[in-house]
């Protein structure tokens, strides 16, 4: 093989002819470092708006949402009862003897 090669390159000599060799595509360099550049760009990105703080963990407002709903609750029944309702006192709500009485009066004792 080596003698082939310098058989070839000894009829290229005579000739005036090169070898051919491939040119390194400066392009393809190019688009690597880009690629680099944009990746990096991106993990930076990432690290960046890694996530906002959170002041109230998920099990705390999971807590406030229930007690804020049973807040709620008693709030509503309340004005709802005495204010709107026929009520005198808005904590009569919470008797129970009226919520006995409103269970007669629905099953029809």
């Amino acid at each position: 093989m080596a003698s082939e090669e310098n058989q070839n390159q000894k009829s290229r000599k005579i000739r005036g002819t090169k070898m051919f060799k491939p040119k390194e595509n400066n392009k393809e360099e190019k688009n690597q470092s880009k690629r680099k550049a944009a990746k990096a760009a991106r993990k930076k990105e990432k690290k960046q708006k890694k996530g906002r703080i959170r002041y109230l963990p998920v099990w705390l407002r999971f807590i406030l949402v229930v007690v804020l709903s049973v807040v709620a609750l008693i709030v509503g029944t309340m004005i709802g009862f005495g204010v709107i309702g026929e009520g005198n006192e808005p904590s009569e709500v919470f008797d129970r003897s009226m919520w006995q009485d409103l269970y007669d009066y629905i099953q029809g004792k």
